[in-house]
């Protein structure tokens, strides 16, 4: 299943924002697809990736002052909470609830990339900030890799 196609609404004009917002629609897609066997796998994954995503968009607001910092930090940890409870229902067995996250993550990230990532990335073109160089992810997923 296809919760959220990318479209030019999610762009931001931030190439470093822009590259890690299409990798995690691609790991919400893969967690909305996965067979019943591949289900946790697929979750395992699309946390692993929303923790970076998050750690990194941490960071830069640290850097930058960002000033909705903490508006902006809760939102990411009421995701990853809701992300890591559902592993742990799913691990015991309610393996049906993947797709009862990825729908709602696919509103969530829509409404989170037009308010909130957008004024990170205003905020740090503003500075003229660039991540450093440790933080830029040129390695892709394996979910949805072209190649």
């Amino acid at each position: 299943m296809t919760v959220l196609q990318w479209t030019g609404e999610f762009r931001i004009d931030h190439g470093t924002m822009d590259e890690i917002h299409v990798e995690f629609v691609e790991q919400l897609n893969a967690l909305g697809a996965a067979e019943e066997d591949m289900v946790l796998s697929a979750l395992d994954d699309f946390v692993a990736h929303t923790e970076r995503h998050f750690a990194d968009e941490e960071a830069w607001m640290a850097d930058c002052a960002f000033p909705r910092i903490h508006c902006h930090t809760q939102q990411h940890g009421a995701v990853l909470q809701v992300a890591r409870e559902v592993r742990v229902r799913m691990a015991a067995g309610e393996t049906t609830l993947a797709p009862l996250l990825a729908t709602p993550g696919g509103a969530w990230f829509r409404e989170h990339v037009a308010t909130m990532d957008l004024m990170l990335a205003n905020c740090m073109t503003g500075q003229g900030y660039v991540p450093r160089a440790e933080m830029r992810r040129p390695e892709r997923s394996p979910v949805g890799r072209r190649g």
